[in-house]
């Protein structure tokens, strides 16, 4: 009788065991996974721990930007269901909407813009602004160019080799910092 009810503890206790650590396991799995795609962690059971949903920020998500009708002079918002025209003008030919977009493109953003008695705030403007591209010296397209030649020189680089190469980079400048690390690259260990 006495080795029955051992028995029966010993199997009641591995049961016991193995549901605790599957339990755990499963408990890993779910806090690494919510981990992965930014959902707060959980303190137990219940709500949310309070140190996690404090630190992380709230941020606004952008949207995209509303895209409207092609069509001259309608200022109704575009849908993908309708080929990404008004339904107002979702049965007007493929090829007279690639033209009007066409047009939209190379005209400027002024004269793109649809006259209309509506006030300025009632929608905004089918077209975006097109700003110019900043450019840049020549002094300061040599020393962006430079600059990237020495980040690429540094990451070939291991150790020793690397710390030389910056301090001749904050000693002698950067152009020589390069043709330093060029030199240690080549040279054979």
């Amino acid at each position: 009788m006495p080795e029955m009810n051992i028995t029966a503890f010993v199997e009641s206790f591995a049961n016991q065991l193995v549901a605790a650590v599957e339990a755990s396991t499963a408990q890993r799995i779910q806090a690494a996974i919510a981990s992965a795609f930014g959902a707060p962690q959980k303190s137990g059971l219940g709500r949310p721990a309070v140190a996690s949903v404090a630190t992380k920020p709230a941020t606004a998500k952008k949207g995209r930007p509303k895209q409207f009708c092609p069509v001259p002079g309608c200022e109704n918002v575009a849908a993908p269901v309708f080929g990404m025209v008004c339904a107002e003008h979702k049965n007007v030919a493929k090829s007279k909407i690639k033209k009007y977009r066409e047009e939209r493109r190379t005209t400027p953003a002024k004269a793109a813009k649809p006259a209309t008695a509506k006030p300025a705030t009632a929608k905004p403007a089918a077209a975006q602004p097109v700003t110019a591209k900043k450019v840049l010296s020549p002094k300061a397209a040599r020393a962006r160019k430079i600059q990237g030649q020495y980040m690429g020189a540094l990451k070939s680089l291991t150790g020793a080799d690397r710390d030389r190469v910056r301090q001749t980079a904050q000693e002698k400048g950067v152009a020589e910092a390069v043709k330093l690390a060029k030199t240690l690259r080549k040279s054979p260990k």
